[in-house]
């Protein structure tokens, strides 16, 4: 009975600890994966415009005008479209908060707070493995491309965990946020468990994919 009994304490004490070291491994693959896949879509892309593709390639756009070009190279389960998205399993742009921003209640910052919908509504589809791809495009420079790796349907919908964010540069480079010269840099604001920003989590792509800690640190 003490061997028992000390054998449930062990398991008790390290399967939480195996659990979540797991599932950080998934995280971390599938934000790899993704990653990937995001990089093809650019290169087939380029291929068929004869030039590489960069965030100057659609200037004076509308917004979604590359959300509607790039979303023509996947296989698609469902197209979110840019506006009135199917909330079940895309990211909202119709919900406010008090004070009027966009938010989507089922998603969060790297701290657990109410992220801004407003860098994620230029465009959504679900990719035939879960994957939700969502676009920002400002009309005028940036395109950013973010990834909820395991879908709107499985949690934790945060930033930094299984949602990332991906910047397409002037030279046709898509660069994890975070890194060099893109648009959300500031770790001690964008990837801080102590920030308090809307978009807090948004530059931890960069680190996710670079930091050998990262993972280990996100589960503590």
């Amino acid at each position: 009975m003490i061997t028992l009994g000390i054998i449930g304490v062990v398991a008790a004490i390290t399967l939480p600890i195996l659990i979540s070291n797991n599932r950080n491994r998934i995280f971390y693959t599938g934000l790899q994966t993704a990653y990937s896949i995001l990089q093809e879509g650019l290169v087939k892309m380029s291929n068929d415009y004869g030039y590489t593709i960069s965030s100057s390639s659609f200037e004076r756009r509308s917004n979604g005008d590359f959300y509607n070009v790039y979303k023509t190279y996947y296989k698609k389960i469902y197209d979110c479209s840019v506006s009135d998205p199917n909330e079940s399993i895309c990211m909202s742009r119709n919900n406010r908060n008090e004070a009027g921003l966009g938010i989507d209640p089922l998603y969060k910052t790297l701290n657990g707070n109410q992220i801004r919908t407003s860098i994620f509504d230029d465009g959504q589809f679900v990719l035939p493995n879960g994957m939700l791809i969502i676009f920002e495009d400002t009309g005028y420079s940036d395109i950013l491309i973010s990834v909820d790796i395991n879908g709107k349907r499985q949690k934790p919908n945060r930033l930094g965990y299984d949602l990332f964010t991906f910047q397409l540069m002037d030279d046709g480079k898509l660069l994890p946020m975070g890194a060099n010269g893109t648009h959300y840099s500031n770790m001690n604001t964008y990837c801080s468990k102590e920030s308090v920003s809307e978009y807090n989590g948004i530059a931890c792509t960069y680190k996710a994919l670079t930091a050998k800690d990262y993972w280990k640190n996100l589960s503590k």
